[in-house]
């Protein structure tokens, strides 16, 4: 499905992601742990073809068979093209353009159905900005679903979300097969992933199975991830799904 070796990301003499190394096979839902600044959303950028300009990669990223390192999302096949789901959902929905429009499938009010948004109709006439910023983020993930392609990329996706926005998101996303889920939050990935991969500076620092991670962290900066993620909410049980 992906593989990454050896990647690295430059902005100039400045080293973004230093010798990134990992796989998904098909099925395995990895997330991509790592705080604001640690190189993970530029790692979702190249594996999407999506660098911005000044910004280059060497390495190896092979997407269904396909090595895509360094090829703009235009250039590529079909196949090698994930779907990605962003952050900013208000920016990632063309806010002229009803839902209907964007979905442009015959399928779109099962694919609404899908990710929890049960009034297809009313959403589907819809613009954008219309909908609640956890309806937007699901729209955004049916848009991925839509697309057909073998891995999801979601970046994000539950940050600036009330806890019932982040959970109906995060049901959405299990429909998703194949996924690489980027966060700051080990609770967030926790409840969705079955591996999990902690950067820092650009560099991986920790990875394995969310059970082994959780249970016994190697690193402080796991330990601190895991004691945030508690503080924040003390009953919240970081437990495998």
């Amino acid at each position: 499905m992906l593989v990454v070796d050896d990647l690295c990301i430059d902005a100039g003499r400045t080293r973004i992601a230093r010798h990134v190394s990992f796989e998904i096979p098909d099925g395995r839902r990895l997330g991509l742990l790592g705080a604001s600044g640690s190189g993970k959303s530029m790692i979702a950028s190249a594996l999407v073809g999506a660098l911005p300009p000044g910004i280059t990669c060497s390495g190896r990223i092979v997407v269904d068979g396909h090595n895509v390192t360094g090829v703009p999302t235009p250039r590529r096949p079909p196949a090698a093209r994930p779907a990605m789901v962003f952050q900013d959902s208000a920016t990632a929905l063309n806010p002229m353009v009803t839902v209907g429009k964007q979905l442009r499938t015959s399928d779109s009010a099962e694919l609404l159905e899908r990710v929890g948004l049960r009034d297809a109709r009313r959403i589907l006439a819809s613009h954008p900005l219309e909908l609640s910023g956890g309806q937007r983020q699901r729209v955004c993930i049916a848009v991925a679903l839509a697309r057909k392609s073998p891995l999801v990329i979601a970046d994000e996706p539950t940050t600036a979300l009330d806890v019932i926005g982040q959970a109906r998101v995060l049901d959405a996303l299990r429909e998703v097969p194949s996924l690489l889920l980027i966060t700051h939050d080990i609770a967030v990935a926790a409840q969705l992933c079955d591996h999990l991969m902690v950067l820092d500076s650009g560099r991986i620092v920790e990875s394995g199975s969310t059970a082994a991670i959780l249970d016994s962290p190697r690193t402080n900066l796991v330990v601190r991830m895991l004691d945030r993620a508690r503080a924040a909410d003390p009953f919240r049980q970081l437990v495998v799904p």
